[in-house]
């Protein structure tokens, strides 16, 4: 039962992504991706993360959250000091920050583990399993990566 509540939760909450899909965030974001999928190798992170930036806030630097997330990459205002950013409206400072946050958590989570516990914070992933956001989040990355690259990276079928 907790299965199909799980599912149709994530299906409602797709439903609720649907304009994020007609609203061009791909087109907005695209003078961005060389740059911040460059960034994400050298790092040795998959660049398909440079997604989750595209999802989170379909590069608007405005954007905010009503939990208090910030910028480019909906970075929480504790996470993007800890992290060296004091900006996250800033692309460079929040993507730099955002890389760090990733490799960090990427030592205990991968594929869309990690998209996941970006969200959610890692230790909160552990503890508590995951939440509609986090699936809502990670279909939408699913779904920004289909639509612009036709696939999901072989590693994440």
């Amino acid at each position: 039962m907790r299965c199909i509540t799980l599912l149709v939760a994530v299906v409602l909450l797709s439903l609720a992504y649907q304009p994020a899909f007609a609203d061009g965030r791909l087109e907005r974001c695209e003078p961005y991706k060389a740059d911040v999928q460059a960034r994400l190798a050298e790092n040795g992170l998959p660049t398909w993360l440079y997604y989750l930036m595209v999802a989170e806030s379909g590069c608007r630097d405005e954007a905010e959250s009503d939990k208090g997330a910030k910028g480019y990459w909906q970075l929480m205002p504790y996470t993007a000091r800890v992290y060296g950013c004091e900006d996250p409206h800033n692309l460079d400072c929040a993507t730099e920050a955002a890389i760090g946050y990733l490799k960090h958590l990427s030592k205990r989570f991968s594929g869309f583990d990690l998209v996941r516990a970006y969200n959610r914070g890692g230790t909160n992933l552990q503890r508590k399993g995951t939440t509609k956001e986090a699936e809502g989040l990670v279909h939408t990355v699913r779904r920004l990566i289909k639509l612009d690259m036709g696939e999901l990276p072989r590693e994440e079928r």
